[in-house]
């Protein structure tokens, strides 16, 4: 795996060009993942995007923390940002800028590094020059493609021109030729002043280094999350799409709107409200009049239409609705964690929470069928950021597919004029019990349905995805590690690598939260000697919340069971973290509730000050100062 990170300040394209990067691996075959670790941004702030490259699927989802090379868009940063963090030794480095390394003060900290790798390039220059803007992320693609090796330089080019059009797209053409041969010139310098450098010869320009092609199908596509979940939401035609905008889920029904629009969603009408309670209120009446209806939401969102997503699921209304994993404050928080779903656990609605982009597409198409069929709404849940603006490949299926796996909507119930009906009625203590044990035995049934319209899924589709549960390297496990998300496949290479060193150790993942899986559940986990429960979840004042439910499945047996933390607000799950975690559980060594990389430091410090001081101050604004976030001084 090549693995890239991008420095630069809002507005300079630092996240278009981890995704240029990712196309352009993709169209040369090969698995790429890009990323951007998103924050409270404005332009002129530091900004980081990162890209991975390999010739096999990459299921890692930590930040890149140990690059193989360094695009640094904005010099100014090596004074403010610590660019170099975790840089391997002797890996590639290009700078915009028209100066040397030691001009910009870096020669002694480069002096040992083979020094074909590190090349400068004029690239806000370029960019003035062939496009007329001061943006210098397209010259330093191709730069890179100069220095690293990795990818041919016409398959940035090729890049370049399915993400712009025009004259934009040929001055940026233009812009990446000219930093290609400026940089190719710089290497060759270095290598001629320097001599064969150590390790034999370099790679040059649009020379491949470590990789075969995977192969290509023509339905394969490098897309971000979130417009491949809006692409198979169009597949499955909806006739109602409303929704209030908030991050992470934006770009999905920005997405759906612009199909709407231009003609390519139709007939379907797209419905801006004016609140996430408008939002699922307009579902709620567009469902119940017969139509095939579809919102998204996150965070705060969810919470503020709370009573009607009660309503949804107590009129059984088969709406889906995509959740964009994000915390709920406060303190404010736009980071991935699943607390905002988990409140709603008990709201009535089915919860999916996919592993990947690709399941994330699969389990929308599902979804419908399996709202429709139960006359309830269905969650699909994916992880803010890290899935919803991350670009990889997917299988986008036709229409075909889906209209021969999806059938036509046909409500179980609908507001006609002809046949007069309410809606919503008052219902007393003779019969509400009655009432939610009903929305109760719908949910009973869907345990059945799931991994039935799962295997027809595959035979439709020719993939597994969906289901109760999947397991990797569980048959002889002692510790078994059961999760939900994108953080799945961080745990999966973190096994493989414990595996290879002669431990048993394996995972549960759940795909379904509700209804809980119980006896699945207690199926995959009852031959385990202990059982590790990661959630990026809390109910504060008991802990785990996944972990109660999986207690609940493994009643009577007698093992080992560990509830941890982790991630909570968008905390990276890092695999060196997660190797430390699972090498302590197999010891038995851990809390039954441990918080994965909690700063015991920073909560003792506010610990001791409340106790030393009654008017402590905001907690949150104490911590900020703690760890040295300039946005919380006292000035």
């Amino acid at each position: 795996m090549f693995q890239v990170r991008i420095h630069g300040r809002g507005g300079q394209g630092v996240v278009t060009a981890a995704e240029m990067l990712s196309v352009a691996a993709f169209d040369e075959g090969r698995h790429a993942q890009a990323f951007p670790s998103f924050g409270s941004e404005r332009t002129g702030a530091p900004v980081v995007a990162f890209c991975r490259i390999d010739d096999k699927e990459i299921r890692l989802r930590e930040p890149i923390m140990e690059p193989d090379a360094i695009i640094i868009q904005d010099p100014t940063l090596l004074h403010q940002v610590d660019v170099f963090a975790g840089l391997k030794k002797n890996g590639f480095i290009l700078i915009n800028t028209s100066k040397t390394f030691d001009q910009l003060g870096l020669g002694d900290f480069l002096r040992e590094w083979r020094h074909e790798r590190l090349c400068t390039v004029p690239a806000m220059e370029l960019a003035l020059k062939h496009v007329g803007r001061p943006v210098p992320n397209v010259p330093l693609l191709g730069g890179f493609a100069a220095v690293a090796g990795v990818l041919q330089l016409e398959s940035v080019i090729k890049a370049i021109e399915e993400r712009f059009s025009g004259k934009v797209a040929e001055g940026n053409v233009a812009a990446a030729r000219e930093a290609y041969a400026i940089v190719k010139a710089e290497m060759q310098e270095a290598i001629a002043s320097a001599g064969q450098p150590q390790g034999g010869k370099p790679p040059t320009g649009g020379q491949r280094v470590g990789f075969t092609s995977v192969g290509a199908s023509i339905m394969l596509k490098q897309m971000e999350g979130s417009r491949a979940v809006a692409e198979a939401v169009a597949l499955c035609r909806p006739e109602v799409i409303c929704a209030y905008p908030i991050s992470p889920q934006t770009h999905i029904v920005e997405a759906l709107g612009e199909m709407v629009k231009d003609g390519t969603l139709s007939p379907c009408e797209f419905i801006n409200v004016e609140s996430e309670f408008a939002a699922m209120s307009v579902a709620i009446g567009s469902s119940a009049a017969g139509a095939r209806s579809y919102t998204a939401t996150a965070s705060q969102g969810l919470l503020f239409m709370a009573e009607a997503v009660y309503n949804a699921s107590g009129l059984g209304l088969p709406i889906v609705m995509t959740v964009a994993n994000r915390a709920i404050g406060s303190p404010i928080n736009i980071w991935n964690d699943h607390s905002d779903a988990l409140s709603q656990r008990d709201s009535g609605w089915l919860q999916l929470f996919a592993e990947t982009n690709q399941e994330a597409l699969d389990l929308h198409i599902q979804a419908f069928r399996l709202a429709e069929e139960l006359s309830l709404p269905v969650m699909v849940c994916m992880d803010g950021f890290i899935l919803t603006h991350a670009y990889e490949r997917v299988d986008m299926p036709t229409q075909e597919q889906v209209d021969a796996y999806l059938p036509q909507y046909e409500p179980r119930q609908v507001l006609d004029p002809s046949e007069p009906v309410s809606i919503g009625a008052m219902v007393g203590p003779e019969a509400f019990m009655e009432v939610r044990y009903l929305a109760h035995a719908k949910q009973m049934e869907a345990l059945e349905l799931i991994p039935s319209y799962a295997a027809e899924f595959k035979a439709v589709f020719g993939r597994d995805s969906g289901g109760l549960t999947h397991t990797y390297r569980t048959e002889d496990a002692e510790t078994i590690i059961v999760a939900m998300g994108s953080v799945l496949g961080t745990i999966k290479d973190v096994i493989d690598e414990m595996r290879e060193a002669g431990h048993k150790i394996g995972v549960l993942g759940l795909t379904l939260f509700r209804p809980f899986p119980l006896a699945r559940v207690r199926e995959g986990l009852q031959n385990a000697k202990r059982v590790v429960v990661l959630e990026k979840s809390m109910a504060v004042g008991l802990g785990g919340i996944l972990s109660t439910n999986v207690r609940m499945a493994l009643s009577g047996l007698h093992m080992h069971g560990y509830t941890v933390v982790a991630g909570l607000g968008g905390r990276a799950i890092t695999k060196k973290s997660l190797h430390a975690l699972f090498r302590q559980a197999e010891q038995d060594a851990l809390d039954n509730l441990t918080f994965l990389d909690l700063d015991w430091n920073i909560v003792n410090k506010q610990l001791e000050r409340e106790k030393a001081h009654r008017r402590s101050g905001p907690v949150a604004e104490n911590l900020l100062r703690d760890v040295g976030v300039v946005a919380a001084r006292n000035y």
